[in-house]
């Protein structure tokens, strides 16, 4: 099983805020049905999921209209946050990929 670590980070003060405050931030995995490859990623607890969905997808060379996101068996939408989603430490992201079968 290949497994790699990556961060998203990302600015987002608040409009009433003068200086940001620190993002909680928790580390969730990426996990393929196919091969069961698993991919770490760091992301702010309010951060949208489609910089994590971006980063899977740029890091594998994938096409985003290729693949669907699981989470706690519902598709995963880009504007969703780990906070809206109750994402605990660890969780685990399933990938499905979409194969054209002709």
């Amino acid at each position: 099983m290949v497994s790699s670590s990556t961060t998203i980070s990302v600015s987002c003060a608040s409009k009433k805020s003068r200086s940001p405050k620190p993002q909680k931030k928790i580390t969730v995995k990426v996990k393929t049905q196919q091969g069961g490859e698993e991919d770490v990623y760091k992301i702010g607890y309010g951060t949208h999921l489609n910089k994590l969905m971006q980063a899977y997808c740029t890091k594998r060379n994938l096409d985003e209209g290729t693949v669907r996101f699981i989470f706690g068996k519902k598709q995963l939408k880009p504007r969703s946050t780990p906070a809206q989603l109750k994402m605990k430490e660890g969780d685990v992201i399933d990938i499905v990929t979409d194969q054209d079968g002709a």
